[in-house]
């Protein structure tokens, strides 16, 4: 069976690399004949041109990954979170071709979060955070509506420099998926199939003349697959193989750190300045690595894929022998010392 398992993964990697990669130079060439550029502005990090098409490839690679696997009776994704998935997928696919404002985006949003709850994957469990464990069902409800906005929207918010948001995503299932292959069989193979959708978006994220950006499509619809993700893991009715070495919420929130962090500090500053929050600027970590430091895109993406991985180590190695509350503070004494000696 783990053999089977293998080629499967394997499989579902090698198809979804290739039809990444073919439906992104496809796209390209479509949005490109048709003057679908990304515009650049004041804020834009790029000076060429480049498409937005990058997500839709991201988002017809996962259904057809998914049609394969289910025709072949090896791939089972919950129904209402395949609708959640694609209700954001959609409300991206507009936003890229004809920019939809924030409230609207907002409802989707929402309403795609409270499809996704019809699937009973949610937070119903502290684990000790706070001292608190098992909540009421309309708390529950209500946090992972809030958390699936959070961090649906901060990968939006991050997706801001070649690479990076991609590279984030990469590490995130990389983990999910070695916990999912213990664990349990909960959305398994659609791990290989994002990865190598992501591997086939970054074979033209990084090509100089045929440019392509994740646009809010793929950033929307990568969020709220790792947003399920989450709620399976704080769900006390799943079985996680970490359970005896590190806590789940804080295993939860490392998956997450620099999309939480950054976000969370744009939106301070913004409202220090009296801005709105979601407004368009350059105050995020991976823009000072550009403009105060002058590395290139790729330079920061890594040092920051870097720095995340760090601390996500870090936090598993420190689990493993102290307590929760020791562990958070030496990773908050870590990741001061990482702002002022990379970033500040």
């Amino acid at each position: 069976m783990e053999i089977e398992l293998l080629v499967y993964y394997f499989l579902f990697l090698s198809i979804s690399i290739g039809l990444s990669a073919f439906l992104n130079g496809y796209l390209n060439t479509i949005f490109n004949l048709n003057k679908m550029y990304d515009p650049v502005v004041e804020r834009s990090s790029h000076k060429n041109k480049a498409t937005r098409s990058g997500g839709l490839a991201l988002f017809l690679t996962f259904c057809i990954c998914y049609g394969i696997g289910k025709a072949l009776g090896v791939i089972s994704v919950n129904l209402y979170a395949l609708i959640a998935f694609c209700f954001v997928a959609l409300i991206g696919v507009a936003d890229d071709l004809f920019s939809i404002k924030y409230r609207e985006k907002f409802f989707v949003q929402i309403f795609a979060g409270i499809v996704l709850l019809q699937s009973n994957v949610y937070i119903n469990n502290f684990h000790g955070v706070f001292g608190i464990y098992e909540i009421p069902y309309l708390v529950g409800v209500m946090i992972t509506l809030f958390v699936f906005v959070v961090i649906v929207n901060s990968l939006n918010l991050i997706d801001g420099i070649d690479g990076l948001a991609a590279l984030l995503c990469i590490k995130f299932f990389v983990v999910i998926g070695a916990i999912l292959a213990v664990s349990s069989k909960e959305m398994e193979l659609v791990v290989p199939s994002v990865i190598g959708a992501l591997i086939g978006f970054l074979i033209y994220n990084m090509n100089p003349h045929k440019k392509v950006f994740l646009g809010d499509t793929g950033s929307l619809l990568l969020g709220s697959v790792m947003a399920f993700y989450i709620f399976y893991m704080l769900d006390d009715r799943s079985y996680i193989v970490t359970d005896p070495k590190i806590s789940r919420p804080l295993l939860a929130v490392l998956l997450l750190m620099y999309p939480l962090l950054d976000t969370l500090r744009a939106f301070i500053i913004r409202a220090y300045k009296k801005q709105s929050p979601f407004m368009a600027d350059r105050v995020h970590l991976h823009h000072r690595l550009i403009d105060k430091k002058g590395f290139n895109h790729w330079e920061a993406t890594i040092i920051i894929l870097l720095a995340s991985i760090s601390v996500l180590v870090l936090g598993f190695l420190l689990s493993i022998y102290f307590s929760l509350s020791l562990v958070v503070l030496c990773l908050l004494i870590y990741m001061v010392g990482i702002f002022f000696l990379i970033f500040k």
